[in-house]
């Protein structure tokens, strides 16, 4: 039997095993902040995107996600493993030329605390990703390449808002040059602001910055900025926003929705 259609079904049934919190979701941006011990916070989800480009494959139209999700497994006090991705991305081409669809690339991270907020102290933590190839670059949605990141996460409240942030580093298998990469500085700034006891008011931009004046396609500078609102209610956290990209090769406007959960899984 074909291996990666095993891992990519085991991939399915893990995201549809749950109804599926991440701290920060709608936004891009990581939060700092760990899940309480011993839990499993889950989340799905839906986005639209219009006018979505694919540098590498020259595809552009209106891009729609179902199934943006993601399991993240409190591993202690200190340390949180992530699991996320799109269970099916929908790509619909301009001019009327058509259709793509594809999986979206999984993505594997470990979230660790290194510092506490404390007094005038930010909570500190490491965040390592490893992005595997899951959308193919036959359907011009993929790269067929891996991906990693590593960001330092830092975030302090602010009176009654929690203000976070990333910065670090991406190196990028180049999907047009054999034993070439491309290295990006990751970069992100978001807050969050309670508007009473059950509603966050929620905003970030976030995105990356190559330093090469020209450089290949799938290595270009990106952006995008969100403004949205986290729900609680019926135990569940549910989550939408605007989206607006920041760049030549972003997706004009589009918003994102979903909805999060958290399960005790150990004590």
């Amino acid at each position: 039997m074909n291996l990666n259609k095993i891992y990519k079904a085991a991939f399915v049934l893990i995201l549809f095993s749950t109804v599926c919190m991440g701290q920060q979701r709608p936004l891009l941006t990581e939060d700092p902040r760990l899940p309480a011990e011993g839990t499993l916070v889950a989340e799905t989800g839906f986005g639209y995107q219009h006018d979505a480009r694919y540098p590498v494959s020259g595809l552009q139209g209106d891009l729609y996600s179902f199934m943006d999700s993601g399991l993240h497994f409190s591993l202690g006090p200190r340390a949180e493993f992530q699991m996320t991705g799109v269970v099916h991305n929908y790509l619909s081409l301009e001019n009327g030329a058509g259709s793509r669809n594809d999986w979206g690339d999984l993505a594997l991270s470990t979230k660790i605390r290194l510092l506490e907020e404390k007094g005038s102290r930010p909570t500190v933590s490491f965040r390592p990703t490893v992005v595997l190839p899951n959308a193919s670059s036959t359907k011009g949605l993929g790269t067929d390449t891996l991906r990693f990141f590593g960001n330092l996460l830092v975030g302090k409240k602010a009176g009654p808002a929690y203000v976070f942030g990333n910065v670090g580093l991406g190196i990028l298998d180049d999907p047009t040059r054999p034993a070439a990469q491309q290295d990006l500085l990751m970069l992100g700034i978001a807050t969050s602001i309670p508007a009473g006891s059950r509603v966050n008011v929620m905003a970030e931009w976030n995105g990356r910055h190559s330093s090469t004046s020209s450089p290949t396609p799938g290595g270009e500078s990106l952006g995008q900025a969100r403004l949205g609102l986290q729900v609680k209610g019926g135990g569940l956290r549910w989550d939408v926003a605007a989206t607006a990209g920041t760049t030549h090769w972003d997706h004009k406007a589009g918003f994102v929705a979903g909805v999060s959960k958290e399960f005790q899984i150990f004590h």
